[in-house]
């Protein structure tokens, strides 16, 4: 799924919880932790879709952009403040007190209403007893965990138990845990590579101060070299003045002046000479203390990188003894709290018992003495009711009396009344009437004058009989009002309505005509001729495709049994080799479905009961993978095998069993091991490292083997090479 990039990411890269409630997220959340996140539920589709395709097994995918309705606001007794929150987060719950999930949880804005669903009804308590009560207090409708784990759902189910290493934040199975170790350790990663920069800023600074410490220092000696030159030649010259002084005793008037400033000169110069030989040895002094200096700063240096790699080993040696010490502790507070709960419960129950008993009692006294002056009080009401009743009876007969008198008059005035109403509204009715026929009288001749240009009041008054038959035209007959009138016939207006209404019906039915009906039926045709085509086509294609669903299911159902029955031999085998007894197997847990089914890996290590591998502990779970791994590695061995720290979590005795196994293979396969394990890197042929021999500068370290067996061929006359 990374290679899609519709995939932004999982669930638990985007939160962030304290160490004191990671446990208890982790288990609230459950498989949920690790939701793959996308942004449109189209490109969720797509995921499950590419997954079933392929083949490559399922996942749980979350579509961001689904509005996702916020659970309601609940508040219970015991619930903390949101300054209680923050406390509780440093200095962990008290005793009774549950906190909100979603308050303990630092997430990203893109998840949050994801996050309100999955938690917003989720709280954390500081142990069971309180979930418990938050539930029977009428609470319901809410998940309690505890920071332990342990689970109360909504629905009354308690889950907990042991966490086979999981009940702690530096485990290594828990996600959000390692999360809050990767921050720590690149928080103190980040400090300690400051204290090396200022460190090497300061070696920096120092050289520097020497580089500027030495330049002004060959400057120095340059000057007194050139000092000492001009010295020199001055000497030079007072000694030829004295051979000329000798020589030339004539000329000493001349040159007395000439020797005084020579002599003049010459102390100028010792002078001279005497300053710089005196800035020569202090900038000697100044040298040495500043080399003196350096070789400190660098001892300094050298001492602070040592103990960076002691405190780091230091570390990693405490937290792995602090891992273990907190797992133990645990495992005895887990026993010493359900200890004591159990003795605080049954206490409880006896005291209640106590209670109960003398509330009991005292009620039934006090049932008693009710009873008796109940007994009293209905003596007295039951007197008084007769006397009651006799005096209701005679009252209700008079009542009775009256109304019957009454109702008889309001009947009677009721029903002229009614009859009166009626008569208003027949005389009403019939003068609507009268007006709406009038009107449609007028409106009927207004309509003939236009429509047919005739005037009612011309034509002859005559009266038509139609008579229709089954078979053939109606029969039509013309007579006069007379005859009519003495025929004793009337016009059935209902029937010329109906024979009117039939007649514009079928009018309108007909419509108006369509000049291009037949284009539209060739049309028609031709497309019912195309789709009937296509139906048929795909119906066929369906029942290849249904045909060659069953021949692929049919042999992939028996080439799956055959190879799980060769692996669950191999597994049975190898299971024995590696444990050196016991007993395993794989079980189907559908077998009329085959494809579709699990596979349950059953396994019992020597001296223990038949049990499910998740069961088993960390050591023995590695060493039944290791054996369904060279099981299914007989049925199809590869020329190739990647172990990634197979061997991690295995001890010794277990690493010499699992390198037992690994030789036997050799002869088909090569393996490729990743472990820092030493029996195991004893056995390969091959061995690569990497190390770090400068700062910041990695280096790959190959080592080839050989065998004791194995004989080295060496030159006659070997030359010397310089390492």
């Amino acid at each position: 799924m990374r290679q899609s990039r519709s995939v932004i990411g999982s669930l638990a890269d985007r939160i962030r919880v304290p160490d004191e409630f990671v446990v208890a997220v982790e288990n609230a959340l459950g498989h949920h932790l690790q939701l793959v996140l996308t942004e449109q539920p189209e490109s969720a589709q797509e995921i499950l879709a590419d997954l079933s395709a392929n083949k490559s097994g399922r996942a749980s995918v979350a579509a961001l952009s689904i509005s996702i309705p916020d659970d309601k606001q609940l508040v219970f007794g015991g619930e903390l403040s949101a300054d209680e929150n923050k406390t509780a987060a440093t200095n962990g719950l008290k005793q009774g007190q549950i906190v909100r999930a979603l308050d303990v949880v630092q997430t990203d804005p893109s998840v949050d209403k994801l996050l309100r669903a999955l938690l917003g009804r989720t709280f954390i308590a500081s142990d069971l007893p309180t979930a418990t009560a938050q539930i029977q207090n009428g609470h319901a409708g809410c998940d309690f965990v505890t920071l332990t784990g342990d689970l109360l759902s909504r629905h009354g189910i308690y889950t907990g138990g042991y966490l086979n290493g999981l009940g702690s934040s530096k485990a290594p199975g828990s996600i959000l845990g390692r999360k809050n170790q990767i921050t720590e350790l690149q928080n103190e990663l980040a400090e300690i590579q400051n204290r090396v920069a200022e460190a090497s800023r300061k070696r920096g600074a120092l050289l520097s101060e020497q580089t500027e410490l030495q330049a002004s220092l060959q400057a120095a000696q340059t000057e007194l070299r050139e000092q000492e030159v001009a010295i020199a030649t001055r000497e030079g010259e007072f000694n030829a003045l004295q051979n000329s002084n000798r020589l030339l005793h004539q000329k000493i008037d001349t040159v007395v002046f000439e020797v005084q400033s020579l002599a003049a000169q010459e102390q100028e110069g010792l002078q001279k000479r005497n300053t710089l030989t005196a800035q020569l040895n202090e900038l000697e002094t100044r040298e040495r203390a500043a080399q003196e200096n350096v070789a400190a700063l660098t001892n300094e240096l050298e001492n602070l990188r040592q103990q960076r790699d002691t405190a780091n080993a230091a570390l990693t040696e405490s937290k792995i003894a602090l891992a273990s010490d907190e797992q133990l502790a645990a495992s005895f507070r887990q026993q010493q709290q359900s200890l004591a709960q159990r003795i605080r419960e049954l206490a409880q129950v006896i005291e209640q018992r106590k209670g109960e008993c003398s509330s009991f009692i005292s009620r039934k006294e006090l049932a008693e003495s009710e009873i008796q002056e109940s007994r009293g009080q209905i003596e007295k009401i039951s007197h008084e009711r007769a006397q009651v009743n006799a005096q209701a009876a005679e009252l209700l007969a008079q009542k009775n009396s009256q109304e019957m008198e009454i109702a008889a008059r309001d009947e009677s005035l009721r029903s002229q009344r009614s009859r009166l109403t009626e008569l208003q509204n027949q005389r009403g009715g019939i003068e609507v009437e009268l007006a709406q026929k009038k009107m449609s009288v007028q409106n009927l001749r207004e309509k003939i004058q236009q429509k047919y240009h005739i005037s009612l009041d011309d034509i002859r008054s005559e009266c038509i009989t139609i008579t229709y038959a089954d078979e053939g035209p109606a029969k039509v007959q013309t007579l006069s009002p007379e005859e009519m009138a003495a025929a004793g016939a009337a016009t059935d207006w209902n029937a010329v309505a109906q024979q009117i209404e039939a007649l514009q019906k079928r009018l309108d039915e007909i419509g108006p005509v369509n000049l291009v009906a037949i284009e539209e039926y060739e049309e028609t045709e031709q497309r019912h001729q195309f789709l009937t085509t296509q139906h048929d086509d795909l119906v066929n294609a369906k029942t290849q495709l249904l045909e060659v669903i069953n021949r692929i299911n049919t042999q992939t159902r028996t080439m799956f049994l055959e190879t799980f029955e060769k692996i669950r031999d191999n597994f049975r085998a190898m299971f024995v080799d590696v444990f050196g007894g016991g007993k395993a197997d794989l079980i189907l847990s559908d077998e009329n479905d085959v494809l579709e089914s699990g596979i349950e890996i059953v396994a019992r290590p020597p001296g223990k009961q038949l049990q499910s591998i998740s069961l088993l502990s960390g050591g023995e779970q590695t060493m039944v993978a290791v054996s369904l791994l060279f099981s299914i590695y007989q049925v199809k061995p590869s020329p190739f095998c990647v172990l990634d720290e197979l061997d991690a979590p295995l001890d010794e005795s277990n690493v010499i069993r699992f390198v037992k196994i690994l030789q036997r293979f050799l002869a088909h396969s090569q393996f490729v091991i990743i472990t820092h394990n030493k029996r195991t890197i004893g056995m390969a042929d091959v061995l690569y490292g990497v190390t770090m021999e400068e700062h910041g500068v990695s280096k790959i370290v190959s080592v080839k083997f050989h065998k004791a067996d194995e004989t080295s061929v060496l030159p006659q006359n070997p030359e010397p090479v310089a390492a």
